[in-house]
């Protein structure tokens, strides 16, 4: 990359410096916690993300690919916090958590049910300890139910849901999906959960449990393919790149290069043939209406595929564009940012790290007042701001130079 499109985050914005005051604890790993965290520290909270010594969260070895010898795993979730680490095995490791759920608003974890309750970290003893404290907790399977117990990740769930047996080639092997989506899923979830609790916290005081898990979240995204089935009686099915109830809206071959083409109604399929110098399959009885063309899309899909040979994907694009039909070439992630638009949005942000100098992460997705909420802090290294932390809870030099010995903390 040539930096274009990057803005060094030197000040903070109003949506930015929103959750300013607030304290998080999190006790999260892998991917749908610390997304979470990570959103809320985008917003201005102080996270103090809390790892155990010597390997830290398990995304720190899920590599390659690697930054510097830092996982990038690790880093897109993990910025704007700061890390301490920290043997929850040990009673005095217990105790450093306690202190700082003591003293926060928030406390995320992602540990399995029951396993915080046996070292004294539980909501129940939290709650008694800090009445305002808002818990909320993050698991594969939720807290009931005969799975609850089950360890589980992002491609379990998507198994398990249904999600895979709607992705992939009809003819092929179910698929899954190439983002972690169950997981992101359940971090956004869990983000929408805490700011709900913190508002509702405003006008009576307390604190709230708030709950999510992956399997919940997995079933939410198959929302109207479980409606559809419930309606109709038909189970969904894997159709590539294909919508169940909308035509065209797929991705064609063309004469070089591929592309995707949404045409989800009427309007736009008249101007797709229109586009194409077929303006009769506008007319066409198989294909007159969506769930006209939905029923015949083989046939429509063959046709449209025919025409679009004639030309390259760039052409197409372009001349689609031109009569505002919803279509794009399907990119790589170095295309996508060469991409104008990405660009414009100035999505890449710079990020303080101490071994990567050059850090570049994807910022927030949402703007307030037209200024796209900024964060200078990277992700920390393992137990990198142990000591601060510490200190800011009452432990003296001498505490923390003995807890280091005893490797409490690290």
């Amino acid at each position: 990359m040539n930096g274009a499109g990057t803005r060094d985050p030197t000040t903070q914005d109003e949506l930015g410096a929103s959750l300013a005051g607030v304290r998080v604890v999190d006790l999260t790993r892998n991917f749908a916690g610390p997304f979470c965290t990570m959103a809320l520290g985008d917003l201005g909270a102080d996270v103090v993300k809390v790892e155990r010594p010597g390997s830290g969260d398990d995304t720190r070895s899920w590599r390659p690919p690697e930054w510097r010898g830092e996982s990038t795993a690790y880093l897109s979730a993990n910025r704007g916090k700061r890390g301490i680490a920290v043997d929850l095995d040990t009673d005095e490791g217990a105790e450093v958590v306690m202190r700082l759920a003591r003293r926060a608003d928030v406390f995320v974890e992602s540990f399995r049910p029951g396993s915080l309750e046996k070292r004294g970290l539980g909501y129940e003893q939290l709650a008694v300890e800090n009445p305002r404290l808002i818990h909320c907790s993050i698991s594969a399977f939720g807290e009931v139910g005969p799975e609850r117990a089950t360890p589980g990740y992002d491609p379990v769930i998507q198994a398990l849901t249904g999600i895979m047996s709607v992705t992939g080639e009809a003819d092929g092997q179910p698929v899954r999906s190439g983002v972690a989506l169950v997981d992101l899923g359940a971090a956004l979830w869990a983000t929408i959960g805490v700011l709900a609790s913190l508002n509702a916290r405003g006008e009576r005081g307390s604190g709230m449990q708030v709950r999510t898990s992956l399997f919940e979240v997995g079933a939410w995204w198959m929302s109207y393919a479980i409606a559809g089935f419930l309606g109709s009686g038909l189970a969904p099915t894997r159709l590539g790149t294909a919508a169940g109830f909308v035509a065209p809206y797929e991705v064609y071959p063309t004469g070089r290069g591929d592309l995707l083409i949404a045409a989800a109604n009427d309007r736009l399929f008249a101007t797709l043939a229109a586009v194409l110098e077929r303006p009769e399959l506008a007319q066409d009885a198989r294909f007159v209406t969506n769930a006209d063309r939905v029923k015949n899309r083989v046939e429509l899909s063959r046709m449209i595929s025919d025409e679009l040979r004639r030309q390259t994907a760039d052409q197409w694009e372009r001349v689609l564009k031109l009569n505002s039909v919803p279509c794009s070439q399907v990119r790589t992630v170095p295309e996508l940012l060469e991409d104008p638009q990405f660009m414009a949005a100035e999505l890449l942000q710079r990020f303080s790290h101490p071994v990567i100098d050059d850090l570049q992460l994807i910022g927030v997705p949402i703007t307030g007042n037209g200024r796209r909420p900024v964060q200078a802090l990277g992700p920390p290294l393992l137990g990198q701001h142990t000591d601060e932390v510490l200190e800011e809870l009452g432990y003296s030099t001498t505490d923390i130079v003995r807890l280091r010995a005893e490797g409490t903390v690290a």
